[in-house]
C-alpha cells in the first residue's frame, strides 16, 4: 500500500486519473499525461512543473506496479474522507475531461465514473455530466456492476428448486431498483435479462468468482452488507430457504470478509 508519508491526496488524484486514461485501451499517451498533469495543478497550485510530473510518475509506478485495483479503492476512500462535496465534485468533472479527452466514453470509463459518483455521494453531478457529455458513448448493455449484482441474485434464487418464481423476480428487481433509483423497470428488467442469459450459458466457477470479486472492488464495506441483507430476503422470497441458499450467503460473506451470523 501505498502508506508512505510522501504520498498526498493529489497523488490519489492522479492515480484515478491514470485509471481513467489508462484502463480503457492499456496505453498512456503524452497527451493524457499532459491533461492529467494541467488538471493536478489546480490541487496543487504552489507546485512546478515538475513537482506535478513527479506526482504522476509516483502515481503510475503504484498504479502499475501493484493490485491496482485496492490502490484505486483506497485513494477513491480516502478522497471521499479527505475533500469537500465541492472538491469531489471538481475532482469527478476533471475525470470526466480525461475519460472524455478521445471522444468515447468507453463502458469501463463510465463504470469507474459511476464508483465515484456513488461512493462519493454525487450521482447527480455524474449523472449531469453524462447528459452534457459530446463524447459518444458505448452504450451497448455492456457488463457492469449491476449486472453482477444480478448475476449473484439469480444464482442465489435458483440455488433452491433450479426455478425463479415471479416473486423472486420482484423482490430481485426492487433490490436492484435500490441500487440505482434512476433506472426504470423496463431498464431494471434488461439487466436481469442480460443476467439470466448469461447465467443460462453456465457461467464458470471462475466467471462467478469474477462477479463476486468485481463487487467487493466496487463497493465499501457497508454496502456489501446490505447485498447479503438482499440475498436473504431474495432466499426467503419463496417462503424456503435451502442449505444450498445458506451456502451461497456463506461462501459470499467470506470473500467479502464479513462476518454475519443469520438466523435462518
Amino acid at each position: 500500500m501505498h502508506h508512505d508519508d510522501s504520498w498526498t491526496h493529489a497523488h490519489d488524484i492522479a492515480l484515478v486519473f491514470l485509471a481513467l486514461a489508462y484502463s480503457t485501451d492499456q496505453h498512456l499517451s503524452d497527451g493524457e499525461v499532459d491533461r492529467i498533469s494541467d488538471a493536478l495543478k489546480r490541487w496543487k497550485p504552489s507546485a512546478t512543473e515538475s513537482d506535478v510530473h513527479e506526482i504522476v510518475l509516483e502515481a503510475a509506478s503504484v498504479f502499475f506496479e501493484s493490485d491496482a485495483d485496492k490502490e484505486i479503492q483506497h485513494s477513491v476512500t480516502s478522497l471521499r474522507d479527505a475533500l469537500k462535496i465541492e472538491q469531489r465534485r471538481q475532482v469527478l468533472e476533471d475525470s470526466m475531461r480525461i475519460a472524455e479527452a478521445d471522444g468515447v466514453l468507453l463502458n469501463a470509463e463510465q463504470n469507474l465514473l459511476s464508483v465515484l459518483a456513488s461512493v462519493w455521494g454525487i450521482k447527480a453531478t455524474k449523472d449531469r455530466l453524462m447528459e452534457e457529455t459530446t463524447a459518444r458513448t458505448e452504450s451497448d448493455p455492456a457488463w457492469s456492476v449491476m449486472h453482477d449484482l444480478a448475476l449473484i441474485y439469480i444464482i442465489m434464487g435458483h440455488s433452491t428448486d433450479g426455478h425463479l418464481s415471479e416473486n423472486e423476480i420482484k423482490v430481485m428487481i426492487e433490490r436492484l431498483g435500490q441500487w440505482e433509483p434512476d433506472l426504470d423497470e423496463k431498464q431494471l428488467r434488461d439487466i436481469l435479462r442480460s443476467a439470466l442469459q448469461y447465467y443460462g450459458q453456465g457461467p464458470s466457477s471462475q466467471d462467478i468468482q469474477d462477479s463476486i470479486e468485481a463487487i467487493k472492488e466496487a463497493l465499501p464495506r457497508s454496502q456489501r452488507l446490505i447485498i447479503i441483507d438482499d440475498l436473504v430476503t431474495i432466499a426467503r422470497a419463496d417462503g424456503e430457504v435451502g442449505e444450498g441458499e445458506k451456502d451461497v450467503v456463506e461462501r459470499l460473506s467470506s470473500a467479502w470478509h464479513i462476518d454475519v451470523r443469520i438466523a435462518w
